[in-house]
């Protein structure tokens, strides 16, 4: 059997990879130790955790891998959001991003390796699906970018690479670690987790007691139009969508859903764009976070002016709902919402 990769673990299975193989006598601590020293210490090695007895270290290294992805380069931006490229052990190619958010620190996480929606406007789609990426990976990205920021990061969005929902698995494990409190000490509520519409997962994301945030990529409000935007719709209707996402808003009674609406000049900027949202978006409490297009080659779609966004989306804000502007952060370095995997293409 191969070495077990410690950073995709809960502390409670690392208890429970100890225990089987006999190594939690004289030293129960072990595993606490071991554990805040990756998590909290960010140590590359086991030998390297403060405090740990060098003759533990045997015991973890003969059962754990503390394998990492590569860090590549980093791009900083004017708004200090910083783009990092990360190459994993078969080469494929993954990015994530730390956001400032009012003294804090967010990090825009990938899950896969290239995506297979093949949305019009994201730079990823376009590179198709290399694969999915383990536990361990998406947890190396929060530890490799805390040690070089030297920032504690404090919420969690799966807004980078991939669709979050076609890798669940992986994606609510690496959850479970984030959250753990003797490593990274996320609270659940602080990790945002962005879907395109995989009906049948936001359905048991629905009915479970997973306590994340999910944010659903609406895009655009008039059926078609999303449907020629995001190739998904034809798996997954545009009204079954709309029923799942009351299912999730059933789920978690007095909390608005968040809506993520593309702001394309020529396209999702009109007065059939807002009737839609009137006769489409009901039956549930939402915001709508409207997100200018950030410019991607090869999509043929236009992003529109500030002044353009304003003055649709103060058209908006009579009809009852709340509605948010996002300009995404470190755009002019390839940053931003859907520009990750802009350089592979």
């Amino acid at each position: 059997m191969g070495l077990i990769p410690f950073k995709g673990l809960h502390l409670d299975e690392v208890h429970g990879a100890l225990q089987a193989g006999g190594l939690l006598e004289r030293g129960p601590l072990i595993a606490e130790q071991a554990y805040r020293g990756v998590h909290g210490q960010f140590a590359q090695r086991f030998s390297d955790i403060r405090g740990l007895s060098h003759r533990k270290v045997p015991r973890l290294e003969d059962t754990f891998s503390l394998d990492a992805i590569s860090l590549e380069s980093v791009h900083g931006a004017d708004d200090r959001s910083r783009r990092y490229v990360f190459r994993l052990r078969d080469g494929a190619v993954v990015e994530s991003v730390l956001i400032p958010r009012h003294a804090r620190w967010s990090l825009c996480v990938s899950s896969q390796a290239g995506c297979a929606l093949g949305c019009q406007f994201c730079a990823t789609g376009m590179i198709g699906l290399k694969r999915n990426l383990e536990p361990w990976e998406i947890i190396d990205q929060v530890l490799q970018v805390s040690r070089h920021a030297g920032v504690r990061v404090a919420g969690i969005v799966f807004m980078g690479m991939g669709e979050p929902l076609q890798n669940e698995v992986a994606v609510f494990q690496a959850c479970r670690v984030l959250s753990c409190r003797e490593g990274l000490q996320l609270s659940p509520r602080k990790i945002q987790i962005s879907t395109a519409g995989v009906v049948p997962a936001i359905h048991r994301f629905a009915a479970s007691d997973h306590r994340m945030d999910l944010v659903f990529s609406l895009v655009s409000a008039v059926p078609e139009k999303r449907a020629a935007l995001m190739p998904i719709q034809k798996k997954y209707g545009f009204h079954d969508l709309l029923d799942a996402i009351r299912a999730y808003a059933d789920s978690r009674p007095k909390r608005h859903v968040t809506l993520e609406y593309i702001a394309i000049r020529g396209l999702t900027l009109g007065d059939d764009d807002i009737e839609a949202i009137q006769e489409h978006l009901v039956g549930f409490p939402f915001i709508l976070n409207v997100i200018p297009l950030n410019p991607v080659a090869g999509s043929g779609l236009e992003a529109p002016g500030r002044e353009e966004v304003r003055e649709w989306t103060e058209r908006l804000r009579p009809l009852g709902f709340p509605v948010k502007v996002r300009f995404s952060a470190g755009q002019g370095r390839l940053a931003g919402c859907g520009q990750l995997g802009a350089t592979l293409l």
